[in-house]
């Protein structure tokens, strides 16, 4: 007879309990610098399944810590235990009532798609922290988060009307206004805070941005008696989440902003309290150092333009962004005006949304961005959430600067200087165990001091494992005894989130980066310039903010289709981190963990871009794929695709034999059979040849003899051997604009194909002959014209990467895109006997938009009349040679359904003249593919303008 399976095991099947390595890695760590592998994640779908992992823990022996969006800062939302991630599917709004400006909703709602959900009415949710794009209600809750408009709207607490809560022995709770549906815990409850109630009024609740501990002045009638307040910052410690009801705040129906710079980061910090008037929403402040930092990503070295106090005769050292509000704008701009004083250095105020928008992005990139120095150091969070009454901030915040130089450690603060709170990455050295030390050591005079100017060791991040321990320099024993009899009412044996708040494990325990990342050693092909030449400093990159989770961005594609923390960017950071630390994850460049989490990375380089500290997970993938199949048999698609323009540079040197080739392609049935041999995705029809190659057409031509400029024409793979229109237009263009168009001979490429599959070796082989080949012209100064965006990027930053030849780096300084060449020169085109057209849509290649600048061919799209509307969603979907790989086509084609194929239908339906326009080979392919419809390079659209084609 069969033995019946243990209660935990039903549980475990039931609740799809994840407990493979990957999945654990990927969890490991959140926006802090600690690490605990949990022993399994669950992902509910409901308040049953909650209650169901619940008792799962229990009958485990397993801790329980609730998780969100996974932005904890101080590592509040990791543990060793069961990770309960609510951010997946618990993610309903459940009501929205105008009338009482309430919302009911599951913890893991997103804070922005509440925001949305509510507009309609007329309002919003207050609370509004950098990470809004992702952060979620249940955690923001639990850590009583804040964000830039609580000088106007105040905290997530401020802002809580009733909490349900499911507590370790699975009992359910609700609280609220004077209300504890539990009549005992109730009892429990009033008898605390009646007991004690001069000690808490004595040392909680002493300004808003107190968060450290528990939020026991919630309990006191004075503070409205809300049992559900009371649980606001208590960091997953007393039970889960599962419904929060919040208030909602009216929209202002005007705003502007008025932006102040200063000489000094401190001379903001003293006007910050100052300007907490009627009418004015934000005060948030930055150093100077924070600009030089933004400028120092990829993409952005004219960043921040529009701040005043920038220039070549002036540079401020600290600015405050204030908003304000008003029944009109005419009384917002007033109020935003009225805020200049004599200590301003140089102001700017902006009510254009737009404008508004360029200048806060600026300051909500600062989580992320602080986290490398403007010199490409590291700098570290755990002392970034420090408050202190506004009136004392001027004076902390010189105190921290001179304890910072004690130490010779550097950091950038930024944060809401209107509510004296101050958010610092600090250069801790967490390499050393001397660094270490020092770390520890920084960390208690630290406390000491914002302690000494009467503050919170946090103002909204919650203490977490990163400063519960110093919760007994802030508060008297007698308070900190009071915390642990509140936790017992709640968690008795302590199941919820051990070591955070009551019985806090040390601040220096289990750090993510630590000395023991040394022990592995990797022998890297990329140079990694700017993370000291050494991939263990790339990875570590990752600060964990979690931008790549956002819904709103091209980053990161595969986890927007999944929503699987092991397929954002971070989740892949993680593990990857994980397989130097060599423990959970074994094997180092062989594991197969690793693998299997970077399969559906699409080495689009949106995070390269979007990323705050510019996380390049493309090149960490083909790294990574370099030293597992290193010796190893590879999987066939690398072979037929990674020597895709090789094999179609030998197929194309036999006149004819391209025809035939792509009649065998294509031929029924025998089209099959080669691509399961090439280890092609079956649903995925084959690309075709092109008849003639670029370089056999272009030197059939006769050369223009009146040319008195010279120029190179890059022949790539796919512009040279699949579809050559776009070459050939572009080769006229530059024709017709007086140029002598050269095209090299022989085998040239980028070696793109050869490092997205990982072969980086011969990628590198690859481009140094390229270089060579073209030593002719890069001896006579000629320019290098690309015309596929992957292959531009490709030798304008990875090829010097791979290669310290410096043929390479003078082929990489003489590469220009075509779009960049013809702009120059648009004066010289007759296009205005072109007939203008009314609409086009544009899909940006990925590559371009992340390091290109997609910019460059505005005026040409100006000068042909072209209304251009583009895609926003980023990677079309095929990304190369991962869209053909086994496995990979059915997610493809639905990245495809984002955005781009539905728009490209119905702008066929709406204007079936209007030109659909995609640069780069791969958009064009997928988008035919996907719709049926196939595209155009802006260059053939262009060409045909001016009547060049078939010239």
């Amino acid at each position: 007879m069969a033995q019946t399976p243990p209660r935990w095991a039903h549980l475990a099947h039931a609740l799809r309990l994840r407990q493979d390595m990957t999945t654990r890695a990927a969890y490991t760590s959140d926006a802090s610098v600690f690490r605990r592998v949990p022993a399994a994640v669950v992902e509910p779908r409901s308040a049953a399944d909650v209650r169901d992992a619940l008792e799962l823990a229990r009958l485990r022996g397993w801790s329980v810590t609730s998780r969100g969006g996974g932005t904890s800062v101080a590592g509040n939302a990791i543990g060793e235990g069961l990770i309960i991630d609510t951010s997946r599917h618990l993610t309903r709004i459940l009501e929205i009532d105008p009338d009482t400006r309430t919302a009911l909703v599951e913890p893991g709602v997103v804070c922005d798609r509440l925001r949305e959900a509510v507009a309609p009415y007329g309002l919003s949710y207050g609370p509004d922290p950098s990470t809004h794009s992702r952060c979620t209600i249940g955690g923001m809750v639990a850590n009583n988060a804040c964000g830039s408009h609580s000088v106007a709207w105040g905290t997530a607490a401020d802002n809580l009307v009733e909490a349900t809560l499911l507590l370790a022995d699975g009992r359910e709770v609700q609280l609220g206004p004077g209300q504890c549906s539990d009549k005992a815990l109730k009892e429990q409850i009033d008898a605390l805070w009646r007991e004690h109630r001069e000690l808490i009024e004595t040392e909680l609740g002493r300004f808003p941005r107190q968060v450290s501990g528990y939020g026991l002045h919630y309990l006191l009638p004075a503070k409205g008696g809300n049992y559900a307040q009371a649980l606001a910052g208590s960091e997953g410690t007393l039970g889960v989440f599962t419904q929060l009801r919040v208030k909602l705040v009216e929209t202002p129906p005007a705003t502007a902003l008025a932006v102040l710079a200063y000489d000094t980061v401190f001379d903001a910090a003293a006007a910050a309290p100052r300007l907490r008037r009627e009418g004015v929403s934000t005060i948030e402040g930055m150093g100077g150092d924070l600009l030089a930092a933004l400028r120092a990503k990829n993409g952005e070295k004219r960043a921040g333009s529009a701040l005043p106090g920038v220039g070549a005769k002036q540079q401020a050292g600290g600015w405050l962004f204030c908003e304000t509000t008003g029944e009109t704008l005419a009384q917002a701009e007033s109020r935003a005006r009225s805020l200049v004083s004599a200590e301003v250095i140089d102001h700017v105020v902006v009510s254009d949304p737009q404008e508004m928008g360029e200048l806060w992005r600026i300051r909500e990139s600062s989580a992320g961005l602080a986290t490398r120095l403007p010199d490409g150091g590291e700098a570290w969070p755990s002392w970034e959430d420090s408050a202190v009454p506004p009136e004392n901030l001027a004076s902390y915040l010189r105190g921290l600067y001179e304890l910072m130089d004690r130490y010779g450690l550097r950091g950038i603060p930024f944060g809401h200087f209107g509510e004296g709170c101050i958010h610092v990455r600090i250069s801790f050295d967490l390499h050393s165990e001397e660094g270490i030390a020092a770390f520890r050591s920084f960390m208690h005079e630290a406390a000491e001091l914002v302690t000494a100017h009467g503050g919170s060791l946090s103002g909204e991040h919650g203490d977490g494992r990163a400063r519960s321990e110093l919760l007994e320099v802030m508060y008297s024993p007698q308070m900190l005894e009071l915390f642990a009899r509140f936790k017992h009412i709640f968690d008795p044996e302590g199941h919820c989130n051990p070591g955070v708040l009551v019985q806090p494990e040390a601040l220096d325990a289990g750090l993510r980066i630590s000395p023991q990342q040394q022990r592995l050693s990797l022998h890297e092909v990329h140079a990694f310039s700017k993370d000291r030449g050494e991939l263990r400093h790339a990875i570590n990159r990752c600060v964990g903010v979690g931008a790549c989770r956002s819904m709103d961005s091209a980053m990161c594609p595969s986890f927007q289709l999944t929503h699987d923390e092991v397929h954002s960017t971070r989740g892949r950071a993680r593990v990857l981190s994980e397989m130097l630390h060599g423990t959970l994850v074994r094997g180092g460049m062989r594991s197969r963990e690793v693998h299997q989490a970077l399969d559906l990375c699409l080495s689009c380089k949106a995070c390269a871009k979007e990323c705050p500290v510019n996380v390049d997970m493309a090149t960490y993938k083909a790294e990574f794929l370099a030293g597992y199949y290193r010796r190893r048999i590879r999987p066939r698609a690398h072979y037929s695709m990674g020597w895709l323009p090789l094999s179609a540079r030998l197929v194309h040197a036999v006149p004819g034999l391209a025809r035939l080739a792509d009649a065998v392609l294509h031929a029924p049935g025998l089209g099959r059979l080669i691509a399961w041999a090439g280890g092609i995705d079956s649903r995925r029809p084959l690309i075709h040849l092109a008849p003639t190659s670029i370089q056999r057409w272009a030197h059939g031509r006769r050369p223009a003899t009146e040319a008195k400029k010279e120029i190179v024409l890059w022949p790539d793979s796919f512009s040279s051997h699949l579809d050559t229109g776009p070459a050939q237009a572009v080769y006229r263009l530059l024709e017709h604009l007086g140029y002598r168009v050269h095209v090299p001979r022989g085998f040239v490429c980028c070696g793109l194909t050869w490092h997205s599959t990982g072969q980086l070796a011969q990628a590198r082989r690859v481009v140094e002959h390229s270089a060579a080949h073209l030593a002719e012209y890069l001896d006579r100064g000629l320019r290098v014209v690309t015309i596929e965006p992957s292959c531009s990027t490709q030798l304008l930053h990875e090829a010097t990467e791979l290669s310290d030849n410096p043929q390479v780096e003078r082929l990489a300084q003489a590469v220009v895109p075509w779009a960049q060449v013809i702009a120059e020169e648009l004066d010289a085109l007759d296009i205005q006997a072109a007939a203008p057209l009314r609409r086009a849509l544009t899909q940006v290649h990925c590559h371009e938009r992340a390091l290109g600048d997609p910019d460059a061919a505005a005026p040409i799209y100006t000068a042909l009349g072209l209304k251009k509307e583009s895609v926003a969603s980023g990677c079309c979907g095929l990304a190369g040679n991962w869209g053909y790989e086994r496995g990979h086509a059915e997610m493809s084609l639905q990245l495809g359904e984002r955005e781009v194929f539905p728009r490209v239908r119905q702008l066929q339906a709406e204007d079936p003249e209007a030109p659909v326009i995609a640069d780069g080979f791969s958009c064009r392919t997928h988008i035919e593919q996907g719709t049926g419809m196939r595209p155009r390079h802006l260059a053939e659209v262009l060409a045909e303008a001016l009547g060049l084609e078939g010239t």
